[in-house]
Formats: C-alpha cells, structure tokens, sequence
C-alpha cells in the first residue's frame, strides 16, 4: 500500500511539474533575400528573422571576363 501511494504521489508531482514549466522555446525562421545576375555573381540583400530584417552590405560584383 505504501508503495502504491509513494507511487501516485510521484505522479501527481509530475504533473504539475509539467503544468509550470516554460513553454519550449521556438525558433523564428528567417528568409534571405539574394539575386544573381547574368554573370552568376549572387548578391543577398536583406535577412528576415520574423518581424526583424537586417540589411545586408554586398561587394561590387567582380567583371564578366568571358
């Protein structure tokens, strides 16, 4: 019997451990805006992690030696 409520008194702590803990954390999902151009040079241009967007500094494309 001892054991039977040692048992459920274990569960019950559980639970509402389980009830006041945080909610897990969430990563935001971020988009990057890039374009190539004719010489295949890729330029990203800005980065969205959900509401906030930073943008992005690109170098001068190099020249189309063909």
């Amino acid at each position: 019997m001892r054991k039977l409520m040692l048992i459920v008194t274990l569960a019950l702590v559980a639970a509402v451990a389980g009830l006041y803990s945080p909610p897990p954390v969430v990563a935001d999902t971020c988009v990057t805006y890039c374009s190539t151009d004719a010489c295949g040079y890729t330029c990203c241009s800005r980065q969205c992690c959900g509401r906030i967007c930073i943008d992005l500094d690109c170098a001068p494309p190099p020249s189309c030696g063909n």
